[in-house]
């Protein structure tokens, strides 16, 4: 294709009603969407113009393109190089090899959990000993009450110190470190539909449905049962 030939296609496009997203609204929302915060990021990661005339390809092509961008950002927010971008390079064969069409919704979930992953892992690994053993430890007992005293007796730290040293490093108490960890994992458990609001509670330690429901509106401005229903 000729230079003037690209550039008629190029003005084709810009004349459509289709646009992209800024530069500052993209570093915007994919930051704080890899940074663990509930935003919509999913209106940034198909496009509307196809990519491709064929929709299966131009579905890919888009969806390359997601991995891609994610990718970079995941690194340059902590993430391990090498990580980021052997997972680019494995989603982008699976993209292009063994994908379901109607399950992309579902694919496309995967990816970007996966790198928000990465990047808790990245930061994780840049705190203290003492903050690193403390989000061990809240990892590994999520199903179960997980108090600031208690990962302070299993840290073997004073829990006035624990706090302290773990708001300086993450700018979050540990208390809502543990609140918006469990909270994350009961929408995970919510949206696979395999367990029941009151099993969620229970599982996650929450004590009572009510006492649950109560903390997940105040995480999500809605209540369990109303996220349940966006699910289907």
């Amino acid at each position: 294709m000729s230079r003037r030939e690209t550039e008629k296609a190029v003005k084709q496009i810009l004349m459509s009603s289709y646009g992209h997203y800024s530069r500052s609204y993209e570093h915007k929302i994919i930051t704080e969407f890899l940074q663990g915060n509930d935003v919509p990021l999913h209106d940034l990661t198909m496009h509307e113009f196809p990519l491709a005339s064929q929709p299966l390809r131009s579905a890919k092509n888009s969806m390359i393109c997601m991995v891609a961008v994610i990718c970079r950002y995941a690194a340059d927010l902590g993430a391990d190089d090498e990580r980021c971008y052997a997972l680019s390079d494995y989603y982008i064969n699976k993209i292009e090899t063994g994908v379901d069409i109607n399950n992309w919704h579902d694919f496309q979930n995967e990816i970007l959990n996966h790198y928000t992953e990465l990047v808790h892992i990245g930061r994780e690994e840049t705190h203290t000993l003492p903050v690193r053993r403390a989000i061990r430890y809240i990892n590994q007992h999520l199903y179960e009450p997980c108090s600031l005293r208690d990962v302070a007796a299993a840290i073997k730290l004073t829990p006035s110190y624990l706090s302290a040293l773990f708001k300086s490093e993450t700018g979050i108490s540990l208390t809502h470190y543990v609140r918006d960890k469990k909270i994350r994992e009961a929408r995970s458990m919510l949206h696979e539909d395999s367990y029941s609001i009151s099993e969620v509670a229970d599982m996650l330690g929450f004590g009572s449905v009510s006492y649950f429901s109560k903390v997940f509106r105040i995480v999500n401005s809605c209540s369990p049962q109303e996220f349940v229903r966006g699910c289907k």
